[in-house]
């Protein structure tokens, strides 16, 4: 089976860079198509958490390209360490709460998918248009952009929250359609220049924190780069956000969000003030537009198509779960294809058991996901908040997660 099984992989951001990576362990060829023209290419930076699914980005990546993990994270002098993400009352600067992590890290979106690309041969440009189920037990047949023409024995999509691959799997773009999350969203790459203030701005908090207002907005910094090492401050680079209940107004321009940023932060407490009232005037504020969809089962053709991460469960992002999600996804999907590659069981089972676990779990994280987003923007519910009472773990109705994670480390 193994020989005869060939999977193409739509979307090469990190889900589908790692499914990739998990084919080429089983020996399963693959196929993967991008619709930029590169890698990275048009994309805004931000960063990740990675927390309780470490144990299965270890399996799926090749052992040499784990080790570089902690060389690409944020704050490389850290790498992966346990400890608590400090969640801050934005205009006194006290600690609210610490949420605890064992062996995680934070990495910025780009150099995590570049490590992910390392041995992936990506064709670039190419959209997926359309996908027709093959006679009988004989894959499928997908069409791209370019015209060309791919038939393999299965597709997975992984081409993000507005997945082309869950319309055709939905039926219309109306079922698989995003709902807009209603926030002001904003996010910035930004590089103060000066060591002083690059060294004052993270000495409480060496990666990341989260601060929280009781005007009822967030505002968040996460160091992303130190291109030139722990020893020179001037040229590190922090991923910025702040965020408040509301309507993107898509006209403003880059300075005037930047001036409503720093009015909102003229009254925080440090180190978020300085952080943020420090902006220089060319940072570039982009807006970003946070969607979500709740899953649901979709026609999944004898399981010859399927879909993973984003695609499958796009959420917001105010538990820091997506990425953990993903990474579940491509594990669980890898597990049962090798049972398939084994003549344990048939494709159909296999994507059928798979889908029976992620789309559950899918929906309920998607739903703690919209529900911790409008708490954590509501002052007075926010120590109600799933992030505040779970923590980062999964769910409860999922806390088997754990279980076997736990059973794995025994």
């Amino acid at each position: 089976m193994k020989e005869d099984m060939h999977v193409i992989v739509v979307g090469a951001g990190i889900t589908g860079l790692l499914i990739c990576q998990g084919l080429k362990k089983l020996g399963v060829r693959y196929s993967i198509f991008e619709k930029e023209v590169a890698l990275n290419y048009r994309s805004n930076e931000w960063t990740m958490a990675i927390h309780w699914a470490m144990p299965m980005l270890k399996e799926l990546l090749p052992a040499e390209l784990y080790a570089k993990i902690p060389a690409v994270s944020c704050n490389p002098a850290a790498g992966i360490h346990s400890g608590l993400y400090p969640i801050i009352h934005a205009e006194t600067g006290d600690m609210m709460i610490g949420v605890p992590f064992e062996d995680g890290l934070r990495v910025p979106r780009s150099r995590m998918r570049a490590l992910c690309a390392e041995g992936i041969d990506v064709q670039y440009g190419r959209s997926l248009v359309d996908v027709t189920c093959n006679g009988g037990d004989n894959g499928v047949t997908a069409t791209f952009s370019d015209g060309s023409i791919v038939c393999a024995t299965m597709i997975v999509g992984a081409d993000g929250s507005k997945s082309r691959l869950r319309e055709i799997l939905m039926g219309s773009p109306e079922k698989a359609a995003v709902t807009k999350f209603p926030i002001f969203h904003t996010n910035m790459t930004v590089c103060y220049g000066d060591e002083a203030k690059a060294r004052y701005v993270r000495q409480r908090f060496p990666t990341s924190y989260l601060a929280l207002s009781q005007k009822s907005y967030h505002a968040f910094q996460s160091i992303s780069g130190m291109p030139d090492g722990p020893d020179h401050p001037e040229t590190w680079t922090f991923h910025m956000a702040m965020a408040w209940l509301g309507e993107n107004d898509n006209t403003m321009t880059y300075s005037e969000r930047l001036a409503l940023i720093k009015s909102n932060a003229k009254d925080f407490g440090e180190p978020a003030r300085s952080a943020f009232m420090w902006l220089p005037d060319d940072t570039e504020v982009h807006k970003a537009d946070i969607s979500y969809w709740i899953s649901q089962p979709w026609n999944n053709h004898q399981g010859r198509m399927t879909l993973a991460g984003d695609a499958a469960h796009p959420m917001p992002p105010y538990r820091g779960q997506g990425l953990n999600h993903c990474i579940c996804d491509i594990s669980h999907l890898m597990d049962h294809l090798k049972d398939v590659l084994h003549d344990r069981t048939t494709l159909s089972s296999a994507v059928a058991a798979y889908e029976a676990e992620m789309i559950p779990r899918g929906s309920e994280e998607v739903s703690a996901s919209v529900e911790n987003g409008l708490m954590l923007h509501d002052w007075k519910r926010v120590q109600e908040s799933p992030v505040f009472k779970r923590g980062f773990k999964p769910m409860d109705g999922h806390s088997k997660i754990e279980a076997n994670l736990a059973a794995a480390k025994a």
